[in-house]
Formats: structure tokens, sequence, C-alpha cells
């Protein structure tokens, strides 16, 4: 199996989601605002990630967001493994993981909505990370419907 650019895309953006989501956890669990990203009342990552919202059934949203991009990063690593014994076509995979990315995307708008207009603060490091996943959601996308 060869690499395709929509792979490529995906790995790149998975790492950088990667390493902001880490970053986010290491903000949840930090006793004070020491962030970069805590600029002024509208753009304060700690307001954020300390705020009720930011976490989700006992588990901090950017733990969720980690594991997310974790399984994105190793499902498109393993992309052969996992097509061969699901025995999927690359149309198939890309389809998939195209619903994969729509899921992530849609709680992570959900999550900035809620910044926006029940937190009234933004979170530098989480839009970076709504960013990774509209690229993801996006190059996939168009992978999977190209053949459509």
């Amino acid at each position: 199996m060869t690499r395709t650019a929509t792979d490529y895309t995906v790995l790149a953006a998975a790492i950088i989601g990667i390493l902001l989501a880490a970053y986010a956890v290491g903000l949840h669990y930090a006793p004070s605002s020491s962030s970069f990203c805590d600029i002024n009342a509208s753009w304060n990552c700690d307001k954020v990630n300390k705020s009720p919202w930011a976490v989700f059934m006992g588990v901090p949203v950017a733990i969720l967001g980690l594991l997310a991009y974790l399984v994105l990063f190793a499902i498109t690593f393993k992309r052969g493994a996992i097509q061969k014994f699901l025995s999927f076509t690359a149309d198939d995979y890309y389809k998939y993981l195209f619903v994969y990315a729509i899921v992530m995307f849609g709680f992570q708008a959900y999550l900035t909505y809620i910044e926006a207009f029940v937190i009234g603060a933004y979170c530098i490091v989480c839009l970076g990370s709504q960013t990774c996943t509209i690229v993801v959601a996006t190059a996939v996308g168009a992978r999977a419907l190209r053949n459509n």
C-alpha cells in the first residue's frame, strides 16, 4: 500500500492535534493560570479549560481530544493493515474515516459554540485543534467523495 497525499495530510494534522491536546490536558490540570494564551478576558485558555464545560461525562475534553487524535493517527498510519483485515477498499476506508472526522468536527463545533456563547472566551489551543479537524475532514471528505 502506498501512502496518499490524504494520508500525509491526516498524519500531519493528527500529530499537531496530539500536541495541542496534550498541552490542553496540562492546562486543565495546572493549578494556576500559566498559559501563553491567557491574553485577556476574551482570549483565555484557562477560562475555557477550567470551565464546567471542559469535562464531558467525567472526562476532561482535552483527554477525549488526545485520544481521538491518537486513534486518528493510528488508523491512518496502519491504513493498509486495517483495509486488509476488514476487506475494505481504499474508498471504503476513506468513507469511514470521513464519518470519524465529521464526528470529531461536530463535537468540537459544539465546544466552540460553548466558548463563544456560554463561556464568552476562546482558547487558542482549542481553536487550533478545531482547525486540525477541519483540515482532516476536508482532506478525507474530498478523497471519500471523489469517486461518487
